[in-house]
Order: structure tokens, then sequence, then C-alpha cells
């Protein structure tokens, strides 16, 4: 379901200088005027993760639509921004830099919906913080965007210009994903693991790959090494001599889904068919596992989305009214449109007359506590990580990700960081 690419210096030099812009400098409004709020959405409305984005932004529409529009006394426009890049389809840093800053001047806006690359938050949220609006992302996994543990140099503070926590995620953050990987090898009967990440073209990825190696060392399972590797070339048979040599019974890529890493994966498989090849969730797509061929046999994927059965009796109204809306079929990542959506206008109802204080929102959405959804029970940390902890796994079935089963998967206990 998500993604997080951005090599890291271009990231580091992109915030400051995105955030300054003369022209596109955010307005400093505690709260906004009239009776019309305006809630943004920034998502890659083309290319790779177009589908998920539609169900998304549909999922947002919905939930706005059973409100009538409204929230309280306010009514509510509803703003969907492309982040894509034309050409490539992936996101891009300007087009998202472009959507923060029309939020951020727009003094009816009162909430901004993404981004779903954890990269494009990065971009996006110093700005969005600048203008004091909250920030309520249905994906973005990365550690350090609430966390300092693995996290890069001066983060989460660096996303937080103001000095004030304006984020919050639905999805489970990274910890929640390496324990759920860690899981899932105690449960295939992995003592030993490989560990590759991207880290060359993608740090996003060494965070998640970094706690998911001490995750696996507490667990009692071996990391004979953890290599990062760039995956544009597509030739990697020193790195698969290593492999086979070190005794592993498994590889974990964290990688984004590209041609390099398929062809990794087939490398792999090759070389050693008995080798389990697990994947995070950036790999949780038909377009990667279609191209796995016989590779797909020992393949794992982890996803934060679920079988539609194991999400409350509530889902099922969602799934029902999508059906009829758009005369398709929903996806779980509709729910998460949909929650999203719904926990701001909650917000905005609760606070009644106050409705257009744009901190009065932050602090309601941060203060969310065991809040009965779509997507179960939770609760919305300080930080703004969120308590759900159900992670998934696919197998691949007909070159698709089949789900195959789930884990409560509870983040370790890790050192201080």
């Amino acid at each position: 379901m998500h993604a997080r690419r951005l090599g890291l210096a271009a990231l580091l030099a992109a915030v400051p200088l995105l955030s300054g812009c003369g022209s596109g400098a955010a307005t400093d409004v505690a709260e906004t005027t009239g009776g019309d709020l305006t809630i943004y959405s920034s998502l890659p409305l083309q290319g790779p993760h177009a589908a998920s984005s539609e169900q998304l932004v549909d999922g947002e529409k919905l939930a706005l639509s059973e409100a009538g529009g409204r929230a309280g006394r306010y009514r509510i426009a509803y703003e969907s921004l492309d982040d894509a890049e034309p050409r490539s389809g992936r996101w891009s840093a300007g087009a998202t830099a472009t959507n923060a800053k029309i939020a951020a001047q727009d003094t009816s806006a009162i909430a901004y919906l993404g981004d779903y690359d954890s990269g494009a938050t990065a971009v996006s949220l110093p700005l969005i913080n600048g203008a004091g609006i909250l920030q309520l992302s249905p994906a973005s996994p990365y550690i350090g965007l609430t966390s300092s543990i693995a996290a890069g140099q001066d983060e989460p503070e660096r996303f937080y210009p103001s000095g004030k926590r304006t984020f919050a995620r639905l999805i489970p953050g990274d910890p929640v994903e390496a324990a759920a990987q860690v899981t899932l090898m105690r449960s295939l009967g992995v003592h030993s693991v490989y560990v590759l990440d991207d880290g060359i073209e993608d740090p996003f990825e060494v965070s998640l790959a970094t706690i998911l190696v001490g995750d696996a060392q507490r667990a009692g399972i071996g990391v004979p090494a953890h290599d990062s590797i760039t995956t544009t070339t597509g030739s990697y048979s020193e790195e698969i001599h290593k492999i086979v040599h070190s005794g592993a019974q498994a590889v974990l890529v964290a990688a984004e889904a590209g041609a390099g890493t398929v062809a990794l994966w087939q490398q792999l498989h090759s070389a050693d068919p008995r080798l389990l090849l697990l994947g995070v969730s950036t790999m949780a797509s038909e377009a990667f596992t279609s191209q796995l061929g016989a590779a797909a046999v020992s393949t794992y994927i982890t996803t934060p989305l679920l079988s539609a059965r194991m999400y409350p009796p509530s889902a099922r109204h969602v799934f029902d009214a999508y059906r009829r809306t758009f005369a398709s079929e929903a996806t779980p990542e509709a729910l998460y449109g949909y929650e999203a959506m719904n926990l701001v206008l909650d917000a905005i109802r609760a606070a009644g007359a106050r409705g257009n204080d744009r901190q009065l929102i932050i602090d309601r959405v941060l203060a969310t506590r065991e809040r009965r959804s779509v997507l179960g029970r939770y609760s919305i940390k300080p930080s703004g990580e969120t308590t759900l902890t159900r992670y998934g796994v696919d197998r691949v079935r007909g070159g698709r990700p089949v789900f195959y089963r789930a884990f409560a998967a509870a983040p370790l206990k890790r050192p201080a960081g």
C-alpha cells in the first residue's frame, strides 16, 4: 500500500528550500473565517499507485457525502490534488510541494489528507506544519515522521518547524511491519535471514530494514548480513553468491517494486529454489507479483491490508455503499480514506463553534482514544502514531497477491533512540 521513495541527500536539501519559497510561504492563521472549511487530499492519482489512490479518494468522498457535506455548523469543501509526475507516474517533490503550498495558503483549509508515500510526506509536512494545519496520512509509514528510533538526522524534529506535532497516520508504522516480518519468520521456522535494502537509492527502506534486523536478533533469528544494494543494475551475482553461501534460509528485501527488484527475485530463486523470499509492503501489488514467474511460490509479502472479513461489521456498510456509489468493488484501502475523512469531520463536530480552530482540530485528532472505526478500535499517540497493530501477509497465486494470514504484530520492545 505504501512507498518511500526519495534519495536522502535530495530530500534533506529539498525540504528547507521548498519551505522557504517566496510566493509559496504559508499563511499563519489560527482559525478559518466564514462558514466554509476545506479538506485537501494529496495522493498520486496516476502511475503505479493510481488504483490505490482512487480507492482512498473515493473512500474520502463517500464519508463526506454521507455527512451531507457538513460537519456541525460548517460546510465542507473537498479538494483532491495529484502529487504524481505525469511522465513517470511516481510522486514528485515539486508537485507535492505545490500541493502543500496550495493548502497552506488557503485560509479555509482545516486538514490535509496525505501524502501516500513517506518521501512525499517528508516534503509536504514542514509546509503544512508551518501553516498550523492538521496533516493526516492514510499511509506514509516511515518511522522518522513520528520517532527518532532508527530515523535520519534531526528526525522527527526537522519535519515540525513550528515546534508542534501536527501529523498523524492511520496505517501502522515501520516498527509494526518489522514485528510482522519477525512473527512471519518464526511461523515459517526461519532461524537465519539475510537482509537487503535499497538504501543506495531509497533511504526510507534502510530504517525499516534496520529495525527488522534488531527485532530478528532479539527473537533469536540469526542475521548473517544486512547489505544495502542498488536495484537499478539488474545484475546481482556477487550479492547472490554471498547469500547462497551464508546458510540463510530466507532473504528479506526492503526495496521498491521496480524492474530491478523483480530481477533480483528471479535470480535469487534461480540460484537456490529453497530460499524463502520475503518482501515488504511496497511489493504488495500485482504490478510486481505478476512478473515473478517461478519465484512466486517462495514469496511472502507483508501488507497493512487485511482480508475484508477481518474488519469490523461496520466496514461492510462501506463496501456496500462504495459498490452502489461508484459501481465497482471497494478494497480495504477505501476504508482508510473513509476513516481519515470521518476522523476529521468528527473532530470538527466535537469542536462545536470552534470547529474552524486549526489547533483545536489538531489537538482533538492527536487525543483520539479507543475510537471505534471501520478499521477497528484504535488510538492516536501524541507522536501521531496509530495503535493499530494487525498486519497481513500475502502469497502469490496466479500472478496476484492473495491474502494468506494476519498477525497481531505489536512492536517489540526496543532500545530507546
